[in-house]
């Protein structure tokens, strides 16, 4: 019956979960004797094994089988990597605040590839910044990572919440995000621009004599990818929480912006594009889809100037719209469903008049068609 042994400290292991819960101690036998295909006799036989082996703890009746309460399983030793043994070893050095070094030590993985000498100086910048946070209230968290970290902005904004609460600087100010205007103060509509390419595109194209084009950035100025600009453009103006920055003209301001009775967006057409677009409604309840999405809706309907939801196009995990009830909506989500068209595909020049009235009056006047 020894053979019963093995398996059932596997089974046991692994229903109970890797911290050892506690399994009902009642049916436990009953249960493993269904799941190994075996008898009842071999499994009382081989509990009593583990129980002798501290292997397993539980209150056992005269036959020394579980009767009652909570049988409770020795959870498998787990192999620690060197690099964890370095980093439990580099926080030794917190030896004032257990809290801080068990947080610290969870988040070891962040810290795989560094040499112990490293550790050792993450640690002791750590310690520093846990000392000096109360005169950091006003510091950008990447400011201080850097400054105190390896010369790395990253590393603080790695670290879970409650680890940076322990270090006091769970409420560091975050790096402003930026909306960039182009456009005169007076505006006759206001027109929100997905990717930031698109935006410069439109400035160059002159759409800016009379509207006021607005696109974010706030996620690092890349120049190979725009794919964050219309997350930032979401969550600037949610927040409000932005500057301004004017690219052409002066006078910009947010309330004029957000404010103004003609607003239009133009993205990229997508599942995406229009989530943002939805997103953006919510906030700006007077916000249209740009009629500059007809031409799009041509090109989207032509295969060499469109592309499917794959990897190489960035798209491949964009999610199945979901009908929102809006028909413009739910009409460019139809015309995009298999196949997408990038905003940057458009050649603005050729439809300036669309860039201030809606997709409805430029589908009913055919423009652009």
């Amino acid at each position: 019956m020894d053979e019963v042994v093995g398996p059932l400290l596997v089974w046991l292991r692994r229903t109970s979960g890797p911290k050892g819960r506690k399994l009902l101690a009642a049916d436990v036998a009953s249960r493993a004797a269904k799941a190994l295909r075996t008898d009842l006799v071999s499994v009382y036989d081989a509990l009593r094994q583990l129980r002798s082996s501290e292997l397993v703890s539980y209150k056992p009746d005269t036959m020394g089988i579980p009767y009652a309460g909570y049988l409770t399983v020795v959870p498998a030793e787990v192999d620690v990597s060197a690099s964890e043994t370095a980093w439990r070893e580099a926080l030794a050095a917190v030896k004032d605040d257990a809290q801080l070094a068990d947080a610290l030590a969870v988040s070891h993985a962040l810290f795989d590839g560094l040499e112990a000498l490293d550790m050792h100086h993450v640690v002791q910048g750590l310690i520093r910044i846990r000392g000096v946070a109360a005169s950091l209230e006003d510091e950008f968290g990447f400011s201080v990572s850097a400054q105190h970290i390896l010369g790395s902005s990253k590393v603080l904004s790695r670290l879970p919440l409650a680890t940076l609460r322990l270090l006091g600087v769970d409420r560091l100010p975050s790096t402003p995000r930026y909306l960039v205007v182009a456009g005169p103060p007076q505006p006759v509509a206001v027109l929100f621009i997905e990717n930031t390419t698109s935006f410069e595109v439109a400035v160059k194209a002159g759409l800016d004599a009379q509207v006021a084009l607005v696109a974010a950035y706030g996620y690092g100025l890349n120049m190979m990818s725009d794919s964050s600009a219309g997350l930032a453009l979401l969550e600037s103006v949610r927040s409000r929480g932005c500057e301004v920055l004017s690219r052409t003209g002066s006078g910009h301001s947010l309330d004029q912006l957000f404010g103004h009775p003609r607003m239009f967006f133009w993205g990229d057409l997508d599942r995406e594009g229009l989530r943002i677009a939805m997103a953006l409604r919510q906030h700006l309840p007077q916000l249209e889809l740009s009629g500059l999405y007809a031409p799009m809706r041509a090109l989207g309907a032509r295969r060499e100037s469109s592309h499917p939801y794959v990897g190489l196009s960035g798209k491949a995990l964009q999610a199945a719209w979901i009908p929102a009830g809006d028909s413009l909506l739910d009409g460019l989500a139809a015309a995009c469903n298999d196949r997408a068209v990038d905003q940057e595909t458009l050649d603005v020049r050729q439809y300036k008049p669309l860039a201030h009235v809606g997709l409805a009056e430029a589908s009913s006047l055919a423009l652009g068609a």
